[in-house]
């Protein structure tokens, strides 16, 4: 394998794009710069990185792209890509191809040579590891003030209310004056949108074309409930699933982290690769649990994970919890996990609302939104603000402040 990363480009006739393959040598790299040229007659140029996640950013300007790759990993390769697309092509339709005579302009230019810049070794000690593992964060509030803290809510099964609880968590986080941002990372069995009322035929982006590669971040971003809450939700289509690269979740963290105070992830349930791909962003678990066997040991596997990936247990919401005659104690429950309950909550009507609104706005006096806002202030680290709002307003607002950004 050479040193030095090397730049191979080509002209894709059947999709009319062109691509730019980078592929590193056997060191690894910090702040690479790829530049490369465009016909300023065509009617619009789109670039972006198939794989690689977004951390390549593309900008195009005056005859000129460049792409800014954070690092390259030894061997890692990279395709930056850039066509000419329509309005209406964007927003789905028309085909996903230049017009003839843009196609034309681009084949063009092939055989211009893209030019690599700003390449410098990554400082590593003497054995480095090429996916270090992340470091636990035991202080939410000294990791915000820095970037986003990510809170995966995570399940063994599926049932026990993890996503209802992942939306109540990040609205009271955004009710408490917190950026927060709310991600469906269960791509394959998706449904916090619906469960926020948001129909799903309406999403014109989901994380599923961020993930392929189709779609910018931002594109995906809908905001719900409150100013400070925005929403990522995951798509519905089977295509949309097939096509995604889920080895790029991570980046797409990471791109969000940088304007936000919280990302909480609603994980999808089991012991499998998307839930580990969720962890491994995260820096905090909180998990979701029925007081029930089932529950009980699947949860236990989803712990390990989160352990082995160095990933800080924040504690454990007992949901549906029988207060009168619960199958295990608080204390069983502690014992069995040595983890701390944070939360317990109980069955109470009306916690799923016909109106999709949640319970921390829908029933602010409820022994729910008592018990959510109680974890809320601890990863804020900070008391949730008295009720200012009359409950009338809150609710009003919240069942019309729900729309794509």
């Amino acid at each position: 394998m050479q040193d030095m990363p090397t730049l191979t480009k080509y002209w894709d006739e059947k999709r009319g794009r062109m691509s730019v393959i980078l592929r590193n040598g056997e060191r690894p790299l910090r702040g690479i710069v790829v530049e490369d040229e465009y016909p300023g007659a065509i009617s619009g140029i789109l670039c972006f990185a198939k794989s690689g996640g977004i951390a390549p950013v593309a900008t195009a300007s005056n005859g000129k792209i460049i792409w800014k790759v954070a690092n390259l990993a030894p061997g890692e390769l990279k395709e930056l890509v850039y066509t000419s697309l329509t309005r209406d092509a964007l927003e789905g339709y028309a085909p996903k191809k230049p017009t003839a005579a843009d196609a034309a302009l681009l084949a063009s230019m092939a055989s211009r040579t893209p030019r690599l810049a700003g390449d410098q070794p990554a400082e590593a000690p003497e054995k480095a590891e090429e996916k270090p593992a992340p470091m636990p964060v035991k202080a939410p509030v000294e990791k915000a003030a820095k970037r986003a803290v990510v809170i995966a809510v995570g399940a063994g099964k599926g049932g026990t209310g993890k996503t209802t609880f992942s939306i109540n968590l990040g609205v009271a986080l955004a009710e408490m004056g917190r950026r927060t941002i709310l991600m469906d990372a269960d791509a394959s069995m998706s449904n916090l949108s619906t469960y926020m009322g948001i129909e799903p035929h309406t999403l014109k982006t989901t994380l599923h074309e961020v993930l392929a590669g189709e779609a910018e971040p931002d594109k995906a971003v809908y905001k719900a409930f409150n100013d400070n809450l925005r929403v990522v939700p995951s798509g519905l289509s089977i295509e949309g699933f097939l096509k995604m690269d889920r080895s790029l979740l991570k980046d797409v963290i990471e791109y969000f982290s940088r304007d936000a105070d919280f990302i909480v992830i609603d994980t999808p349930a089991g012991y499998n690769k998307e839930l580990a791909l969720s962890l491994a962003a995260s820096d905090h678990l909180i998990l979701v649990l029925n007081p029930d066997e089932g529950s009980m040991t699947d949860g236990l596997k989803v712990q390990e994970m989160a352990r082995i990936l160095d990933v800080n247990i924040l504690g454990i919401v007992l949901n549906r919890y029988d207060m009168k005659n619960p199958f295990f104690s608080r204390s069983q429950v502690e014992a069995h996990f040595g983890s701390p309950v944070i939360a317990m909550l109980p069955e109470e009507p009306g916690v799923r609302r016909k109106d999709k609104v949640p319970s921390v706005l829908a029933a602010p006096s409820s022994r729910m939104a008592a018990e959510v806002y109680h974890v809320a202030e601890l990863l804020a680290g900070q008391k949730a603000p008295s009720e200012s709002t009359s409950f009338v307003s809150r609710l009003m607002l919240a069942l019309f402040n729900t729309a794509a950004i």
